[in-house]
This record gives C-alpha cells, structure tokens and sequence, in this order.
C-alpha cells in the first residue's frame, strides 16, 4: 500500500500543489504523521521498522518529486512576472511624459498669475494716488472757492453751494468749522498775492471767533462743573470744546483755561475768604501776620487743595483723552503750588519770608510747613489714576515740585541747623561751672600728711582705707539734683584741720553728672529729627547728618570730656598733689570713661540709621570720632603717667614718715608688720579699688593688669631706694621679708608674671640681710648683681648690721 494511500492528509497536500485551484485548508502534520505510522487498514496492527522505514522513503520521495514540480512552476512564473511587469513599465512612460509637460504648462502659469498681480498692485496703488490727488484738487478747489467767497467784501451778500463756506457761516457747526478753519489758515498761510488780502484776514477773524466761542462754551459748562450743578451735557460740551480746541492745536490755550477756571473759582474766593474771617485787629496787623496764623492759613490752603486735586482729577479723566490728561494734571498741580498770588509758593514765602524771624523760629515753621506739605503730597499721590504707570508719574512730578518749593529754604536750612546746635551745644557747656585752675603753694603737703596718717595709726591701731579729704562732704552738680554721697558718710573720721579739696570737690559732680551728657544727646537727636524731615528724600540729608554729629564729638569729646580730661591732671601735681591724689584721680577717670561710650553709642542710635547707604559718610563721621578718642586717649595717657609720679612719691612719704632708723635692729616682734607697711598697704588698696574700676570699664582686666604690673616696678625701685637708708640685722631682716609678704599680697588683685618677678627680687634683696655671712658669697654671684647693677647691690649689702665688722669678707 502506497504511503499516499495510508494517508489521507498526505494526498492532500500532494493534490494541493498539483491543482492550483485546491487549497490546502484542513491540512494538519500531525494527523499525517498518525496515519503514517498507525496501524494498516487491514486491521491487523502491527508494523514493523522496515515497513515504516519503506514508507518514509516513499512519502520523502513523493514530497521531493512534488518540490521539484512546484520549483518548475515557480519559475515559469517568475518569468511571466517580469514580461508582465515590462509591458507595465513600458506603458507608464506615456503618462508621465505628459505630467512633465503639465507641471511645466502651470509653473509658466503661475509666472504669468504672478506678474498679473504685481501689475495689479502697482495700478492699484497709482489709481490709490489718483484718487487722493482727485479728492486733494477736489478739496483744493473748495478751499479756493471758499477763499474767493470769503474775500468778497462783507457788504454783499453771497450765496453759494460750497459746503465749507457754509459751514463756516453757520453758527451750529462750530466743531466741523474750526476743522475747516484750521485748514484755510495753513492754506492761507501761502497765499502772498494783495488780492487774497480780505480773505486771510477774514480767515484769521474766523479763527479767532470760533476759539472764543469754543472756549465760551468750555467756561460756561466748567463753571456748572465747579459750582457743583453741572449735568452730563454740560461735561459732554466740555469735552467735545477741549478735543475740538486740542485738535486745532490750541492745547495749551484750553489747558491754561482749564487751571485758572479752578483757580478762580477755589482758590481766589478761598483767599477771600481768609481774609473776610480774620478780625479788626488782625486786618490791622495784615502786614505782619504771626507764625500761627500764617501756619493756620497753610492748613487751610492744604486741605483746599487736597480737596480740588481730589475733584477736579475725575473731571480731567473725564473731559479730557488719556493722552493730554497727565499733562493738563501736571499743569494744574504745578499752578496750585507755584502760583505767586494763590498758591503754596505765596503761603510760603508768607511764612518763612518774615522780617525779623530767629533761626530757631524759622526751622521750627520750616518743619511744619514741609510736613504738611509732604502730606499734602502723599495725599494727592495715593489718588486713584487710569494705571499704575500714571500714577508713577505723577508720584516722581509731585516730589519734583516738593523739591522746587523748599529748594531754596533748604539750602538755607542747612546752615542754619548747624548754627542752632552749636548754640545749644553751646549753651550747655555754658551750665557748667568749671573750676579754677589752683595756683599757689600746696596745702597737702605729703609729707606732713604722711606723719599725721603715721600718728593716727599709732593711736587707733589699723587706719582704714585712705580717701579723700572731702569725701565727709554731699556733692552736688550745677545741672543735676542727685546728691552725691560719699561711702565714708557711714565711717567715723577723724577731723583734719587742712582745708577741704574744693577743686576736687567741684570737679566731681561735674563728672558724674549725667544730665549734662544727656543734654548733648538730646540736642543731637533734635537737630537730626529736624534734618530727617526737612531734607527727606535730598542728598543734603546724610551731608548735614554727618557735620551735626562732627560738631557734637567736638563738644561733647573735645570740650566737654577733654576739659574734664584735662582738670583731672590738677588732681596729680602740684599744688593738690596728696595721698588721696590718684584715688581722686581714678574716681573722676571712672566717670569720664563712662561718658567716653556715649559717642559711640549716640551715632548708632540717633546717626546710623540715616547713614547706611553712603559709606562716604559715615567713613567721614567715623574718622571724626576716632580723632576725638585719640585726643581723649592721650589726655588719658598724659594723666597715667602723672598718677605714676604722684603713686610714687606718695610711697616715699610714707616710708619717710612711717619707719624709724632702729626699727630693723633689734626688733623681737618679728611677726608684725611695719607701721609704714600698714599704711601703704592701705593706701594702696585704696588706690587698686578705685583704678580696677576705673579701667575695667574702660578695656577689662587687661588694662587694670597692665597698671598694677607697672606700679609693682615703680614700687620696687623706689622700695630699693629706701631699704639704702636703714641698717637690717637677721630679726630686721624678718620684719623686711613680713613686710614684702604684705606687699606682694596687696598687689594681687591681678596676676601677671612681671609683678611676680619684682617682688621676687625683692626678696631677693631681703634675703641679703636673713642669710649668713658665710651663705652671702654664693647667694650674691647667683645673679643678683646682673638683676640690681654693681652699685645699688654694694649699698644695699653694706646696710648689713655686720658689715663694718668684716666688711673685707663679704666680697662683691
């Protein structure tokens, strides 16, 4: 059996390939597979591989014959394709010629559509010029006509078509007639022939007519307008008069119409009546009206024109086009303030222009009038405008007329304002009752205070802490009602029969008063209130703020302070030099130092501000204040160095007075101290109390440190100095090291390594005395020679209560 015939699926792919016109629908692999390999027909179910190995081959056979049918067809068709497809390309070359020559034939067409339409545009652009040069000759003739009708005497009576000369004569069309008007008068502005003469001077009369009846009937509908009875036709007339009026080219005529209606109308009647409500007595004196009157006059005026701007803004807006309505705005607000009869310039110069008026009056007028005026200008900015661009610029234009109306004033308010605070710059100080410089002998002679201080140690044991002659005494300051109460009010004292520190006792309340420095910041924040409204806005503004705080750092610093400064040196030199010198001293520099930081403090507060956009400026006014501290520094510096020379000739009186010759030899009570040493422990505690607060105000401890470490080096000389005129034996020699140890106590109320190393060379030299002859050979070569000199070590050495006795064995 044939594998065709085994199966059904195999033949019909076979017939499909074989009959062009069977299709292969239904056909499945899988089911020609199952035949193939299935069972036989016959039903006997078995099947060997040679049997499916036959079949295979016979089916692998007939599936390539099939092939190669197919192949063979496939290629006959093929080559019928390609003589087809030729007899189809060869038949396209037709068409395709003649599209070529139709898109040629509609280019040349569209060329030819082309040229057509330019011709068209250039014959309608001449027809365009024709028409205008037909309707011009046409115009150009009725304006002749008009012109010859127009030049016929008025005597005769003419009648004509022309519609221009009719319009001209009728009186209802006066907007159509200023039109035509305005077209014969440049016509006629040509005509140069003596026969048109009557014509050009009829046009001219035309002209002249038709403006007054325009501006006739613009002033008789404002005028219902100002009066308040004013209806929609009367704003209509007016505006219709002002475009036809703008339009003619008379804009400026109708604006300046516009302004003096309103002024007329508000202003002169206002001014009329100000005048018809004063009184007798002042129509009496109406040539020199007080500065209340001519203020309240200028609140008058200010509030009327406040209220015109306001009304009269909406009539503009109105009446007039968005193109002219910002100028005629500007014109009415530039007439309200500048008209020499009526307006701000004329209250003005009626207020400040008085005869006779201090500065300090007229600064104070100034101030008052500006403000108003300054509201005055806001207030009219803040109206509402078509956009925010118009009101922009009627914002920058009012603050040009500001600047116009008080330019002038300013100017001289700048000098003026400097001269005011230097008068009450200067007035102040006058308050101040400064002490006289003392002259003459000393009446607190050191030493003979000295010994009364040793003899009220001796008596009363351990003095207190020495102070000043008059601190028993209430101080008062000229300028201030604070009594200042000295702590020794509390502490009973011994009276002194020397004479109260009057100098002293002046020159205190004046430094510790804070009324007077409170009355140079005040006058200060004055004057700079006064410029920051008087020269708001303007350049001068931050020149004069910089030159007022120039004059207060002179008064204030180089006046004031500096005069303090300077009496304070008197408390430290003869004739006051005392034992309470440089406490005084201190106490008087405590305050100053507290009144230096008012110069700085009252530029931030009351100048800064003003300042922080022109660094040149405020560089000026810090260059200005620096000068002023370096002045008062060096003042400072000088008074030091003064308090150093009285510090230490103050100690040399109390060394003189406090120690005897014997008080080194034979001394059992080595355990004591001194009577020397107590007093100038006290005294120096004294004098540490008040410098620490004195110069911790004025820098921290770094200053008070840097006083006490070069103290502690004029102590240790001039302690060096007078250990030379005492002999010291070992017990004197332990009263001397008691008394250093008290000393370098005193002087720790700071540390620092240079006080450390005085004192501990004075041990040193106390040592020279403690130790034994046989020790001093070694102690002294260790240095102690480079650190005190050769010769100031020989005559401290030969102090020694063995000294004479062997000298020759204590070698130096």
């Amino acid at each position: 059996m044939s594998s065709s015939g085994r199966s059904k699926e195999l033949a019909k792919l076979l017939s499909s390939g074989s009959d062009p016109f069977q299709s292969c629908e239904g056909y499945s692999t899988d089911v020609m597979l199952d035949e193939l390999c299935g069972p036989t027909s016959d039903g006997d179910g078995s099947t060997s591989l040679a049997d499916l190995d036959g079949i295979f081959k016979s089916a692998i056979e007939t599936l390539q014959a099939h092939r190669d049918v197919i192949s063979t067809k496939l290629v006959e068709l093929d080559k019928q394709n390609r003589k087809f497809a030729a007899k189809f390309h060869e038949s396209l070359r037709e068409p395709e010629k003649l599209l070529h020559l139709i898109t040629a034939e509609m280019d040349e067409l569209e060329d030819r559509f082309t040229k057509v339409s330019s011709s068209a545009v250039v014959i309608g652009d001449r027809l365009a010029i024709i028409d205008k040069e037909k309707n011009r000759a046409r115009d150009t003739d009725e304006l002749l006509e008009a012109i010859l009708l127009l030049n016929t005497p008025s005597t005769a009576p003419v009648k004509s078509t022309n519609k221009l000369y009719n319009t001209l004569k009728d009186p209802h069309r006066v907007h159509e007639a200023i039109v035509i008007v305005g077209k014969l008068r440049d016509f006629a502005d040509e005509l140069t022939s003596p026969a048109t003469k009557v014509a050009v001077q009829e046009i001219h009369r035309l002209n002249q007519a038709l403006e007054s009846s325009l501006l006739q009937g613009f002033d008789d509908a404002q005028d219902q307008e100002l009066r308040g009875v004013a209806s929609a036709h009367d704003l209509g007339t007016m505006r219709e008069n002002a475009t036809s009026l703008v339009a003619h080219g008379c804009k400026d005529i109708v604006a300046d119409r516009f302004v003096w209606n309103v002024m007329k109308e508000k202003l002169t009647k206002h001014a009329q009546f100000l005048r018809a409500d004063s009184s007798p007595t002042e129509q009496d004196h109406a040539d020199a009206p007080t500065c209340d009157e001519c203020l309240q006059d200028l609140d008058s005026l200010v509030a009327k024109i406040r209220a015109i701007c306001k009304s009269q803004f909406v009539v503009i807006q109105s009446v007039f086009s968005a193109a002219i309505a910002p100028s005629i705005r500007e014109i009415l607000v530039e007439r309200l303030c500048h008209d020499p009869a009526f307006g701000l310039l004329s209250h003005l110069e009626r207020l400040l222009g008085r005869d006779g008026m201090a500065d300090k009056e007229y600064v104070a007028a100034l101030r008052a009038a500006y403000e108003k005026c300054c509201g005055l200008v806001q207030a009219i900015g803040m109206l509402p405008l078509e956009t925010p661009a118009e009101t922009d610029r009627m914002q920058t234009f009012l603050t040009a007329q500001l600047q116009v109306l008080f330019g002038g004033h300013r100017q001289r308010y700048v000098q003026i304002e400097q001269d005011l605070l230097h008068q009450s710059l200067d007035q102040t100080l006058g308050l101040i009752k400064w002490p006289a410089i003392p002259s003459g002998k000393n009446k607190y002679k050191l030493k003979d205070q000295a010994a009364r201080e040793s003899t009220t140690t001796i008596k009363g044991g351990a003095a207190p802490p020495s102070t000043n002659p008059s601190a028993a005494h209430t101080l008062t300051s000229p300028g201030s009602t604070t009594a200042i109460t000295s702590p020794r009010e509390m502490t009973p004292v011994h009276a002194k029969p020397e004479p109260p520190n009057l100098f002293y006792q002046m020159l205190l309340p004046i430094s510790m008063d804070d009324t007077i420095p409170r009355k140079f910041g005040q006058a200060l924040k004055e004057s700079t209130a006064r410029c920051d409204v008087v020269l708001r806005n303007s350049e001068l503004r931050v020149e004069l703020m910089a030159r007022l705080y120039a004059l207060y750092c002179h008064a204030f610093g180089d006046e004031y302070l500096g005069k303090i400064a300077n009496l304070s040196h008197e408390l430290v030199q003869e004739p006051l030099l005392c034992l309470d010198s440089a406490s005084n001293f201190f106490i008087v520099l405590k305050s100053l130092i507290g009144h230096v930081s008012l110069l700085d403090s009252q530029y931030k507060a009351v100048v800064a501000p003003y300042l922080a956009q022109t660094p040149t400026q405020h560089t000026i006014c810090m260059e200005g204040k620096r000068k002023t501290m370096e002045k008062l520094e060096g003042l400072i510096a000088y008074g030091l160095q003064k308090t150093f020379q009285a510090v230490e000739k103050s100690l040399v009186a109390l060394f003189t007075n406090g120690l005897d010759k014997g008080d080194f030899l034979g001394n059992k009570q080595v355990q004591t101290q001194s009577r020397a040493c107590t007093q100038v422990v006290q005294y120096l505690a004294t004098v540490f109390s008040h410098a620490s607060a004195a110069l911790d105000d004025a820098g921290g401890a770094a200053n008070r440190t840097l006083f006490v470490s070069n103290l502690s080096a004029t102590f240790k000389d001039t302690y060096i100095a007078h250990l030379q005129k005492f002999k010291f034996d070992a017990d004197g020699a332990c009263l001397l090291l008691t008394d250093l140890a008290m000393y370098r106590a005193a002087f720790r109320v700071c540390r620092h390594p240079a006080i450390d190393d005085n004192f501990d060379l004075l041990h040193a030299v106390a040592n020279i005395y403690a130790l034994p002859r046989e020790s001093l050979v070694g102690y002294v070569s260790e240095g102690l020679q480079q650190a005190l000199g050769k010769t100031t070590l020989h005559a401290l050495i030969r102090r020694r209560w063995d000294y004479n006795v062997n000298g020759d064995k204590i070698p130096i």
